[in-house]
């Protein structure tokens, strides 16, 4: 069965274009969107974040970032919403959507991690790890 992902993107970003290749390499149903090209609504940027930590988006070097001096102090949680609405380059990609789960970055450890895949695509079979052999030590007194 191939697993579909929804990757939010920007162009010109070498981790998105790695991602994306690892993606289908691993012959995973892609489908892309640039939010550059295709920018996210606030309804849009409000079901992805949910109740998730904001933190986690944020691209700390984008200009939005440094020209509100973000990492000095947080805005309240509907001023960064209204901030990534204005200008998606807030939003830190790519964004790997499957099903209810998601991801963040570039990570190839997540990210298979998430899918359940190997390098070949297909879920990873589950090892048997051998037992520790059993050592019987009697204590003296």
């Amino acid at each position: 069965m191939l697993k579909s992902v929804l990757m939010y993107t920007k162009p010109k970003i070498g981790e998105c274009d790695e991602v994306r290749e690892f993606l289908l390499e691993q012959e995973v149903k892609l489908q892309v969107r640039d939010i550059e090209a295709n920018p996210l609504g606030r309804y849009e940027i409000s079901q992805l974040l949910k109740n998730f930590d904001l933190k986690h988006f944020l691209d700390t070097d984008s200009k939005v970032y440094k020209r509100n001096k973000i990492d000095q102090s947080m805005p309240e949680r509907n001023e960064i919403i209204d901030m990534m609405v204005e200008n998606n380059d807030l939003l830190r990609v790519p964004i790997l959507v499957s099903g209810r789960l998601m991801t963040i970055g570039s990570s190839r450890e997540k990210i298979t991690e998430m899918l359940q895949i190997r390098n070949n695509g297909s879920k990873p079979e589950y090892e048997e790890r051998p037992r520790p052999a059993k050592i019987n030590r009697r204590i003296r007194k």
